[in-house]
């Protein structure tokens, strides 16, 4: 059984056993292969603003897909100031939802 047949099965079992966001934000991040039938499983199952902002940090080729998401969710301006802090290429929109959202003298 050659790499991908291998990868390809166990994607079935775990599919089969119900994964968890946690299990498919691992996915996401480390295994490239099965990256995008990650991300819409992920997306079926509804993520977390965290899942989001988790990939947003971590996982540059779904970054706009997962900030996109996050916009649609209704970020909290919480989760506004950490995409300000560590993603530096939306940096400059996070703080235009921020203004808009009307940040707090902490926000701030």
């Amino acid at each position: 059984m050659d790499k991908v047949e291998k990868v390809k099965r166990l994607w079935a079992e775990l599919l089969e056993q119900g994964p968890t966001n946690e299990d498919l934000l691992y996915i996401i991040e480390h295994v490239e292969p099965l990256r995008g039938e990650s991300w819409k499983k992920l997306l079926e199952q509804g993520p977390t603003n965290d899942d989001l902002l988790y990939i947003i940090k971590w996982v540059e080729p779904l970054r706009e897909r997962a900030w996109q998401k996050l916009l649609e969710q209704g970020p909290s301006n919480e989760d506004l100031r950490y995409i300000m802090e560590h993603v530096e290429s939306l940096r400059g929109e996070a703080w235009k939802k921020l203004l808009e959202q009307g940040p707090s003298n902490n926000d701030l």
